[in-house]
């Protein structure tokens, strides 16, 4: 069984990535009103051969980090108690916080983030050696998907601790952390923006593809604990999808996440009607049925907070704990800190919320989603109600 703490695990040493021969040429998608602006050009899909990626590494690290939480309840969290003797709370407060996989953060150590800025530069410098639009379409897309959201998972750990990683300023231009150049491919510097806005949106013409970028933040799409690739990446997206349209942070009473207003000019131009159809593609029937009776729909809020275990905050001692007699901290040693409270707490919040999902009917007895090595939350989506048949080109 896995736990969040064999993050200790995660392999120091990295390697290029290996090719082989693979999966046909995709099909261009049919034009879109929004285009791929002319200085990244050259990324805009033209396959012409079958080599394929493997990412062995990064999936190995993606099942070693990634905290499962399974689908959503559609219950929102209350807000978590105060340690006793005291009035602070040291861990998420988010209603939402129980939705969506999370990165321990906070465990991370040096030699991680070391491993996660080394395998970061081994995906740019595979852009520089072969054309990554010549790939088929498949392969193009698991590429930049792994490469987004690596970058994203890199830089908080890089800046951590942090509570929004949207408020993240990078590097001596103080950017904004969707708008910093911090990604070169084939001599092009490239910002997260441009990896979805500029390359994926415009060339991809079913909006699955959304639910493939992980922001770092709750309330985006989940992060997988598998890498994509060719061959998962239609049913990762898919799982990806189930999730993330039947949990609260995108559809609660009418309202709706704003990032479907923010990819409305790529795939719902007849914004309302054209995200309706939309989600009856992915929606339960009871989620369908509220969407159904809802008049109209409202953009509004989004969960900005970190999608970490403890709230961004880093571990601090909470000294309201001591062991007495301690040779080495005579004044008593105190033994509980915040980090620790935090995720023991989160992790006591998951193992309940799974008995919830079992009362639902939305996992089978016997499934395990807290720590399982296997991906149970993909399997789950793959039972859930109006799966799409359809696979992102």
């Amino acid at each position: 069984m896995r736990s969040f703490l064999s993050i200790a695990s995660v392999l120091v040493s990295t390697a290029l990535l290996a090719l082989s021969p693979g999966a046909a040429a995709q099909t261009a998608p049919a034009a879109q009103t929004v285009q791929t602006a002319p200085s990244l050009a050259q990324f805009v899909p033209n396959p012409k051969n079958q080599l394929t990626l493997d990412y062995q590494v990064w999936d190995g690290i993606l099942n070693n980090m990634v905290f499962l939480t399974g689908l959503s309840t559609r219950q929102a969290a209350p807000r978590p108690e105060a340690l006793t003797g005291g009035r602070l709370v040291f861990e998420h407060t988010s209603p939402y916080r129980r939705e969506g996989n999370k990165i321990p953060f906070s465990l991370l150590k040096q030699e991680h983030v070391e491993t996660l800025r080394a395998y970061k530069d081994d995906l740019e410098q595979l852009g520089g050696q072969i054309n990554i639009a010549q790939l088929p379409k498949k392969e193009q897309l698991a590429y930049w998907l792994n490469l987004h959201n690596l970058t994203v998972i890199l830089m908080i750990a890089e800046n951590y601790p942090v509570y929004q990683p949207s408020d993240l300023l990078i590097g001596p231009e103080k950017a904004a952390f969707q708008d910093a150049k911090v990604i070169t491919v084939n001599g092009t510097r490239l910002s997260l923006r441009d990896i979805r806005e500029q390359i994926v949106f415009p060339n991809w013409d079913n909006p699955i593809v959304v639910y493939g970028f992980f922001m770092g933040d709750i309330g985006s799409p989940t992060v997988q604990s598998q890498a994509f690739t060719a061959d998962n990446v239609d049913k990762l997206l898919r799982s990806n999808a189930d999730e993330f349209v039947n949990s609260l942070r995108s559809f609660n009473r009418g309202r709706i996440s704003k990032i479907y207003q923010e990819v409305s000019r790529f795939y719902f131009p007849d914004f309302e009607p054209d995200l309706r159809k939309h989600f009856g593609l992915y929606m339960w029937e009871d989620v369908l049925a509220e969407l159904t009776a809802t008049k109209n729909l409202t953009v509004s809020g989004y969960e900005y907070a970190i999608a970490d275990m403890e709230g961004g905050r880093g571990g601090f001692v909470v000294g309201n704990v001591t062991i007495a007699n301690d040779p080495d901290a005579p004044g008593g040693r105190p033994v509980r800190s915040s980090q620790s409270h935090a995720i023991a707490s989160f992790t006591n919040q998951i193992v309940k919320k799974s008995k919830v999902l079992l009362r639902q009917g939305k996992i089978k007895r016997g499934v395990v989603i807290v720590g399982d090595e296997g991906n149970e939350q993909s399997e789950s989506a793959e039972d859930s109600k109006n799966q799409p048949a359809s696979a992102p080109e």
